[in-house]
């Protein structure tokens, strides 16, 4: 319904003026099926009121009224007609095979109440679309195209017209069975007309050809016509543009992740490992250094006391001057040098002691349990 491609797609205030004017013509249209609408539904809840005993509404048992039923008690009308898609059908209508007509024609009605309801109201969601400029719902990587309910609304516009071709001559018998049984009143149910239900099926398609008249006349090229040159040119211009559109949409989903993991950040719990909030015991390296404090596990830091007993492990030391066994060296060098005594000294570690660089640090796993 809308008279400008999705290419051709301007902002609210930029609309041409001629996507203005339409949307009143639409309104109008709309109304047009919505008083037609309600005269089919008025003239036909009266019509079966006084045809029906109960509601055609709701499922029922369909009994005639005591006054028709004995108007036409013992009437019988033989005709030749061509119903549905039999043609000259020789039929006789007798009381019983004339209720079953009366039923029938009686739900081809009702059920045209309900289909017309439901072209209203996906008319109307589709107008308003136009009216706002949608050619496309997008929810995340969901798209659902005004298009779509466009053809619902002309598959039941089409619905109508089925309905109505359908209970046409079935209300053309029955009329002329009660003008043969000599019911001259005119308030029952074959009586009411089926021209609102023309016109409402009408007016929703004429308001699609015009919107389709209109849409071809913006689509044409107001410049002549392009050599095959400008054509491939334009192709290359729509593909371009339309994988700016895919970019744009990569980024932008690209920038909600990252908004939702900021928020996850913003909003998650991180508390301090020894503040009490969560359980957290410390776990044990799978091996230690050299110089790594022999004491129990779990290591005192980075509270506790410092132990009194750490004192670092000294390497062994071998001789400068290498086995006894061996040939004394004759060079000069190490040989030649007299060996100092080594002497391991063990301080006593200070108040604020410096662990060795290579001692593990104490690692914390939360623990939910």
């Amino acid at each position: 319904m809308h008279v400008v491609s999705d290419l051709q797609q301007r902002p609210k205030k930029g609309r041409l003026m001629v996507e203005k004017n339409i949307v009143t013509f639409y309104d109008l249209c709309s109304l047009v099926q919505l008083v037609t609408f309600l005269i089919h539904t008025v003239t036909t809840v009266i019509g079966a009121k006084r045809t029906f005993t109960r509601n055609i509404m709701i499922p029922n048992e369909y009994e005639l009224t005591p006054a028709l039923a004995h108007k036409t008690r013992n009437c019988s009308y033989s005709t030749v007609r061509d119903i549905y898609a039999f043609y000259s059908v020789h039929m006789t209508l007798t009381e019983s095979s004339a209720n079953d007509i009366f039923v029938d024609h009686a739900i081809q009605m009702r059920l045209a109440i309900f289909v017309c309801a439901a072209a209203i109201v996906v008319g109307g969601l589709n107008r308003t679309l136009v009216d706002v400029n949608v050619f496309v719902i997008k929810f995340r990587n969901f798209y659902f195209w005004k298009d779509i309910i466009s053809a619902i609304e002309l598959l039941l516009l089409a619905y109508v017209i089925q309905i109505v071709a359908t209970a046409v001559q079935p209300a053309h018998l029955l009329r002329d069975y009660l003008l043969h049984c000599e019911v001259k009143s005119r308030a029952y149910l074959p009586f009411v007309s089926t021209v609102n239900l023309w016109v409402f099926a009408g007016v929703g398609y004429l308001s699609y050809v015009v919107g389709l008249v209109l849409y071809l006349n913006n689509a044409l090229p107001k410049y002549g016509l392009m050599t095959p040159q400008e054509i491939e040119e334009y192709k290359a211009w729509v593909r371009s543009r339309r994988a700016e559109e895919e970019q744009a949409r990569i980024l932008i989903d690209e920038a909600k992740k990252v908004h939702a993991r900021l928020h996850m950040m913003k909003h998650a719990d991180f508390k301090h490992p020894w503040s009490g909030s969560l359980s957290m015991s410390p776990m044990e390296p799978a091996m230690r250094g050299p110089n790594g404090f022999m004491g129990s596990f779990p290591y005192p830091y980075p509270k506790g006391d410092a132990p009194t007993d750490y004192a670092s492990i000294a390497p062994e030391m071998l001789d400068a001057r290498g086995d006894s066994s061996l040939p004394q060296m004759r060079y000069l060098g190490a040989g030649m040098l007299q060996p100092e005594t080594t002497t391991t000294e063990f301080s006593q570690p200070r108040s604020a002691m410096n662990f060795p660089a290579n001692m593990p640090r104490r690692r914390f796993v939360p623990s939910f349990t």
